[in-house]
């Protein structure tokens, strides 16, 4: 038995040893077309964490995690035509600051603040100017509500209990979504009609992707049998594009009737990073192209 654990242990180290020599390059930020067609638009540091895109779709937001790199643990905002140009978002009032998301018009940055202090969600304008401005106290931000005027945020209760609920921009009152107890749901995203929620749980034992009606009644569909996660709706609001072994998948939806959805079809994009947690891809607001990560060997 001490002999299995130690080979078990040696061959963690050996994988996790290959993980790195194969990202030890970085990553090439590289644009997905739907039909598997690519371009690489730069390249970024190995300490980058899932790239968001602009509404506009000209700009990223990101954040690089190296505490004794040259790029240090800090938000990024960068011209996607020029990713050597990458400036840093202010770093404040928090020393860790990271999990990025822009506004529906794209004039601000909201963010996670962590370390001193217990995790709290802020927002400032995305130039860097102003004073940061202090939303809620929570784990981070996932998303908007269809008009803007609500945020999708995260719960965290316990070890890995995530839930989803709303924060209204307005009144400062939440709402929640979705949270089962001693499980994890997060990664949502709402249809473009604001109909309905996407979103990974891991309640059966590992991810699936479930949808439910907005405003929530109580109605839940598990759209995948065989594992995903990171849903994200096409412009059409038809399908649900997500991510099972980093490579990308599309359902399309009956959304009359969820349940009788068909199974999902691979797409030609595939060999990105991505983990557990938040999302390492965006979808481009043509709603055609995904950013990716892809390691450089």
């Amino acid at each position: 038995m001490q002999m299995r654990i130690l080979s078990c242990a040696l061959l963690m180290l050996l994988a996790g040893f290959v993980a790195s020599a194969q990202t030890q390059g970085g990553f090439e930020l590289t644009l997905f077309d739907v039909d598997g067609t690519s371009k690489v638009v730069g390249r970024l540091p190995l300490s980058v964490y899932a790239p968001r895109v602009s509404p506009d779709g000209k700009r990223i937001a990101f954040e690089t995690r190296d505490p004794s790199g040259p790029d240090g643990p800090r938000l990024w905002v960068a011209e996607i035509s020029d990713l050597a140009g990458r400036r840093p978002f202010a770093n404040a009032p928090g020393p860790m600051n990271w999990a990025p998301m822009w506004t529906p018009d794209g004039e601000r940055l909201v963010y996670l603040v962590s370390g001193e202090r217990p995790d709290a969600v802020y927002w400032r304008r995305a130039d860097g100017t102003g004073n940061p401005e202090h939303l809620l106290d929570t784990r981070s931000a996932e998303g908007w509500m269809a008009g803007g005027s609500q945020m999708r945020f995260l719960t965290l209760t316990g070890n890995g209990d995530y839930g989803i609920s709303a924060f209204d921009m307005n009144t400062r009152k939440t709402t929640p979504l979705v949270d089962l107890p001693a499980s994890a749901q997060h990664s949502s995203s709402v249809s473009p009609d604001g109909r309905w929620m996407a979103y990974a749980s891991n309640e059966t034992g590992r991810y699936e992707v479930w949808l439910e009606p907005l405003p929530a009644n109580g109605t839940r569909y598990q759209l995948t049998r065989s594992g995903g996660s990171h849903p994200l709706w096409s412009q059409d609001g038809r399908s649900v594009y997500f991510d099972r072994q980093r490579q990308l998948f599309q359902l399309t939806l009956n959304i009359k009737e969820p349940a009788s959805s068909g199974e999902p079809t691979p797409l030609p994009i595939k060999g990105f990073v991505q983990a557990e947690y938040r999302r390492q891809f965006d979808l481009m607001p043509n709603g055609r192209q995904f950013l990716v990560l892809i390691p450089v060997p």
